[in-house]
């Protein structure tokens, strides 16, 4: 495992940690993990990059760490009362149908699907939500359901990827 993915890893480790310290009440032991995970989230990719670490692994390791994260937190804040239930259903739904497209992908084309800026753009917006709910802050809502029709519109951009992808190997004739 090289560096850039044990630091996704690290990241996929820290998820029931961060909920498991918001359950038992130490919200700044929580923050202080949530803050590591969204660190790392950077630092994972900036290392992948420059040390031409760029792996399957890692393309499939960061999103789910992020989907992973952000599920589990949607699901504690909700389970809470800290934002509404739908939330929470609105995120499952393109993440379900990301990860599922990526899977069937892979399956026929023996490729992952790299992230695109829709995608990445959603994450920094729900992350941020995350923080502005997790502090009590106004506009939470808005960052929150503005991530979640990101996170709809990378999942659209995925869908038609897929169908074009599609389309020109029925046209190839495979």
């Amino acid at each position: 495992m090289n560096l850039a993915n044990f630091i996704t890893s690290i990241r996929l480790v820290l998820v029931p940690f961060i909920v498991l310290a918001l359950v038992y009440g130490r919200d700044w032991l929580a923050f202080a993990f949530l803050a590591v995970a969204l660190i790392s989230d950077l630092i994972d990719g900036f290392v992948a990059r420059k040390m031409n670490q760029i792996t399957d692994l890692g393309q499939v390791l960061d999103p789910l760490a992020d989907k992973s994260l952000f599920l589990a937190l949607f699901g504690y804040f909700a389970w809470v009362g800290r934002i509404p239930i739908i939330a929470f259903f609105l995120l499952l739904l393109p993440y379900f149908a990301l990860m599922l497209g990526g899977g069937v992908m892979y399956q026929y084309e023996g490729k992952v699907v790299k992230a695109n800026v829709w995608g990445k753009t959603s994450s920094a917006v729900l992350a941020l939500g995350l923080i502005f709910v997790y502090f009590r802050l106004p506009f939470s809502l808005y960052l929150i359901y503005l991530g979640i029709a990101g996170s709809f519109l990378s999942a659209l951009v995925y869908f038609r990827i897929g169908i074009r992808n599609q389309t020109s190997r029925t046209e190839r004739g495979g």
